[in-house]
C-alpha cells in the first residue's frame, strides 16, 4: 500500500475530509486533495507527515515518514474549532498545536479553542477568514476591555468589549462602522465565552 493509499484509507475510516486534514496541517483546503488525486505534490514534507501520523494514531512510516527512535518527539497538543454558527466543537477540524508555542500565548492550555472569523463586522482588525485563539472564561474570571468570543441567538462571533466599572456595564464593539454595536449593556445580558489571545491572518 503506498502512502497516498494509506493516508485516503484513513480519512475515510475516520469520516473526515481532504479539507479538513488540510486545514490540520495550515496548508489550503485542496492541498491533501491534490496530493492524493494528482500526485501534486509527489511527497509530503516530513513535518506533515509527522502532525498526520500524531492526529490518526499511525506509524510515520506508513505516510511515507522516517521513523528514528533517536528523534525526540515534540509535545503537541490537539485543539478543538469551534464552529461560528452556534457552539458546537466539529472534532474532524481539531488542530494539532505545538504545547511550547501554545505555553508561550498563556498559562495553561486547557480550555483553548480556535474560531473561524466570519463576517466584516470587525475589520480591519479582523477579516472575514482570519482565525482566532481564545481562552475559555472560567465563572470567577473578570473581563478586562479586549476582544472576546460572544456568544448569539445562533452564532459565536467576536467583539471588541469596553468596561464601565461604575455602572457594572459594559459595551459591545464593532471596528466596523457600518455594524451595530450594543452600548451599555448589562453584563449578565452577553454570553462571553472567551478572551481572544492570538489572531492568525492570511497575508497575500
Amino acid at each position: 500500500m503506498t502512502p497516498r493509499q494509506a493516508l485516503d484509507d484513513l480519512i475515510r475510516e475516520r469520516e473526515e475530509t481532504y479539507a479538513a486534514v488540510s486545514r490540520l496541517l495550515g496548508r489550503n483546503s485542496a492541498y491533501i486533495q491534490q496530493y492524493i488525486k494528482r500526485g501534486t505534490p509527489a511527497r509530503l514534507d516530513q513535518s506533515d507527515i509527522a502532525q498526520l501520523a500524531l492526529h490518526f494514531d499511525v506509524p510515520a512510516k506508513l505516510l511515507g515518514g522516517k521513523e528514528s527512535s533517536s528523534t525526540p518527539r515534540r509535545s503537541v497538543i490537539t485543539v478543538p474549532v469551534i464552529e461560528a454558527k452556534g457552539l458546537e466543537i466539529a472534532q474532524e477540524r481539531s488542530r494539532i498545536v505545538d504545547e511550547a508555542w501554545l505555553r508561550r500565548l498563556c498559562n495553561s492550555p486547557a480550555g483553548l479553542a480556535i474560531l473561524p472569523i466570519a463576517g466584516e463586522a470587525m475589520q480591519p482588525t479582523l477579516q472575514n477568514g482570519d482565525e482566532v485563539i481564545i481562552q475559555r472564561l472560567r465563572s470567577h474570571d473578570a473581563l478586562q476591555d479586549g476582544l472576546y468570543a460572544v456568544r448569539g441567538s445562533s452564532e459565536t462571533f467576536v467583539r471588541r468589549i469596553a468596561l464601565d466599572p461604575t455602572k457594572n456595564r459594559i459595551s459591545v464593539l464593532t471596528d466596523h462602522p457600518a455594524y451595530p454595536s450594543w452600548n451599555g449593556v448589562q453584563r449578565k445580558a452577553i454570553n462571553v465565552v472567551g478572551r481572544v489571545i492570538w489572531i492568525g491572518s492570511q497575508v497575500w
